[in-house]
């Protein structure tokens, strides 16, 4: 049997296969990679007839776009969910005794919550704070966030060390607890200390007893080199945060704890609160969307390849007007359509959009909108349904004629199920299998 006969069972769960696979490539944005192969050239003649219960689309000749307009939600953007640090600390795994209100708009430095009657302070950064900084010299990225946070807040921190510079960074003391160590001899005087004499502790002149004396070790040190995105807790540093905890009304350590604080991006509005006062401080504790306006809307996975994140929109307000804005970002995956949709709805992807003029839209607490995407244009080209590509072995794709003939096709636009297709032999009208 030649390479482009087969069963017609065999075909039909192969183009399925086919479809599934390239709908998952449009969906990752990587319509390239062939997942399945039919056939050993570019163009194949079937040896049987084709199933006659195979179903079939026409080639059509038209126009065809990927321009679109989508129902959208003006609000704030998907919310994020902030939980509380429950590391060791003066806020960790305390009682929650603040909340903020819904709408609550929460800037840098001011309280997003408080546990223990102590606030957990907003501050600005991508890198969380993931320890205790109380430890002259420290050295790290988190220690720079903490400085340019109390910079921006107006506080004064001195010269940082320059990238490349080395600093030494004081070891944590040996614990007393330990005792002497094992290598270390015995002092001559431990007998001493057993002695039954009472002359053995009493000095000869009567006086009281003399204090015991102990060995002090010196500090040990660490040279460490300062990277390029590092910050140094220099004194200066912490001078700055006890003038800042002064200021929040908490003890003035200069010691900042992991749970002291709360690391976002910017500034934040309270989305909802997920916890009440009383309950423990360690776990989710509210959600939060950014203070600009924006557009979110879902759209089926197998129309997402042609969305990229910075492509220009035009978003239709409420009262008419129009403002531009930009895709701020695409859901990398998928999740089922919701319940009203029905069982056999396909799954959608979240996109968000950003507003070039937020003004013009602060009237509008939650509405519903219009974006226009703006895409791509074909005049007067062949088109068939996504679902009659076939993955060929050589790379690129097919279509199946009714009559079981294979052609291989250039594939162009894709559009709303259809793609553009073009191929020796592939005429408007022909008619081609394609999934069921």
């Amino acid at each position: 049997m030649s390479g482009g006969s087969g069963a017609p069972g065999t075909r039909r769960r192969a183009r399925i296969i086919a479809a599934t696979s390239l709908v998952a490539l449009l969906v990752t944005g990587a319509a390239g990679a062939a997942v399945w192969s039919y056939g050993s050239g570019r163009t194949v003649t079937a040896g049987t007839a084709s199933d006659p219960s195979a179903q079939t689309a026409t080639v059509t000749r038209t126009d065809l776009s990927n321009s679109r307009t989508l129902d959208g939600t003006l609000g704030y953007g998907r919310a994020t969910t902030v939980r509380a640090n429950a590391t060791a600390g003066a806020n960790g795994g305390g009682t929650v005794t603040w909340l903020p209100a819904d709408g609550t708009e929460v800037t840098r430095g001011k309280a997003l919550y408080r546990v223990d009657d102590r606030p957990v302070s907003l501050l600005y950064g991508d890198l969380p704070l993931y320890r205790r900084l109380d430890t002259l010299n420290t050295v790290g990225r988190d220690v720079r966030m903490l400085a340019e946070n109390l910079v921006a807040l107006g506080y004064t921190i001195g010269n940082q060390p320059l990238p490349g510079q080395t600093v030494n960074v004081r070891l944590p003391d040996p614990d007393p607890d330990q005792g002497a160590g094992a290598d270390e001899a015995p002092s001559r005087d431990a007998d001493r200390d057993t002695d039954p004499s009472p002359d053995a502790s009493t000095p000869a002149t009567g006086g009281s007893t003399a204090p015991p004396t102990t060995k002090t070790a010196s500090p040990s040190y660490l040279p460490v080199k300062v990277g390029p995105d590092d910050g140094v807790l220099t004194q200066e540093l912490i001078d700055a945060v006890k003038r800042w905890q002064t200021y929040l009304g908490v003890p003035a350590t200069g010691v900042i704890d992991a749970s002291d604080i709360a690391v976002l991006k910017g500034a934040v509005r309270v989305d909802s609160v997920q916890v009440q006062t009383g309950d423990p401080a360690d776990g989710p504790m509210l959600k939060a969307t950014t203070t600009g306006k924006a557009v979110t809307l879902s759209m089926e996975a197998t129309e997402s390849g042609g969305i990229k994140r910075g492509q220009r929109v035009t978003v239709h307000l409420p009262d008419e007007s129009t403002v531009p804005g930009k895709v701020s970002s695409v859901a990398t995956t998928a999740e089922p359509a919701g319940a009203e949709q029905g069982p056999d709805a396909p799954p959608m992807v979240t996109v968000t959009v950003t507003l070039d003029n937020e003004a013009k839209a602060r009237k509008f607490d939650s509405a519903p909108v219009r974006v226009d995407f703006a895409g791509e244009s074909r005049s007067n080209v062949l088109t068939v349904p996504v679902t009659a590509l076939l993955s060929l072995r050589e790379g690129g794709y097919g279509v199946q004629l009714a009559n079981g003939k294979l052609i291989a096709v250039t594939t162009g636009l894709f559009s709303k199920g259809q793609v553009e297709v073009s191929g020796d032999g592939l005429a408007e009208g022909a008619r081609v299998v394609v999934a069921s």
